[in-house]
């Protein structure tokens, strides 16, 4: 699945790459873009709609807390909890395996009562990357919507 990324400004095929987690190559490959092809602010790129996995494994070390790790992270714990299917004051141990997103990756767990004005309202400079991104947006709660790191 593919998406159209606009791109912004200062941007190159090597930084849009990075981003997304695959090779200047590879956008290369899918634009027909020959090996000295330059973008430009506000060309359009044909790149894939999702990362291969957003998330990594994080393994919890002795004496840290969920705390700590969402700190660590520069999430919310909150989100950080919901994300692994834990309650903010719950209990980690050593050994055990969070769900952390990619440097490039933010994410939003839907609430209830959540819509798609809602969601624009909260990341009015993403909507469109979330919308890109994520292939069905059902608007249930807890649902996981993934997007490129920007500015809310």
């Amino acid at each position: 699945m593919y998406r159209i990324y606009t791109v912004r400004e200062g941007e190159d095929l090597l930084s849009i790459a990075n981003s997304l987690g695959i090779t200047p190559e590879e956008i290369r490959m899918i634009n027909g873009f020959a090996n000295d092809y330059e973008v430009m602010q506000g060309d359009l790129v044909i790149v894939p709609a999702v990362t291969a996995n957003p998330f990594d494994n994080y393994i919890v070390k002795e004496g840290e807390t969920l705390y700590g790790i969402a700190q660590l992270f520069n999430l919310d714990v909150n989100d950080l909890a919901r994300l692994n299917g834990l309650d903010s004051n719950d209990y980690i141990y050593p050994g055990q395996e969070l769900l952390v997103p990619k440097n490039n990756i933010s994410f939003y767990i839907t609430n209830e009562g959540d819509t798609l004005a809602k969601i624009k309202e909260k990341f009015p400079k993403n909507y469109d990357n979330i919308l890109n991104t994520n292939q069905f947006i059902y608007l249930m709660p807890d649902q996981v919507l993934i997007f490129e790191k920007n500015e809310r």
